[in-house]
């Protein structure tokens, strides 16, 4: 008997384009929208074993979380300026600043 070569995916997408690596187009920084549905529906198969919406979904912010700091590194990378916000959890008392409740 003869073993069967064909690839788990069809050969239609080689699999080292779907990497995290590659979500960031390194020329312009914009997300590469199939190489990210091609990474949600491998999450969801290894994580719910299916992909059904619901599990597409939950992969999606799985790796939806990555690509605010990609794209930061991105701009790094590439000498553009980033945006930084610095926010203390506890800061001196000032008049006129009503404090929350919490």
């Amino acid at each position: 008997m003869s073993k069967n070569t064909f690839p788990v995916n069809g050969g239609a997408t080689p699999a080292t384009t779907l990497t995290v690596r590659n979500l960031i187009d390194e020329d312009t920084g914009e997300i590469k929208v199939w190489v990210l549905k091609g990474l949600a529906r491998r999450e969801a198969m290894l994580t719910w074993g299916s992909i059904t919406p619901r599990a597409l979904r939950g992969a999606v912010r799985m790796i939806a979380d990555l690509i605010p700091e990609m794209q930061c590194a991105w701009r790094q990378r590439h000498g553009l300026p980033v945006a930084m916000t610095t926010v203390a959890s506890y800061a001196p008392a000032r008049d006129g600043v009503r404090r929350s409740a919490f």
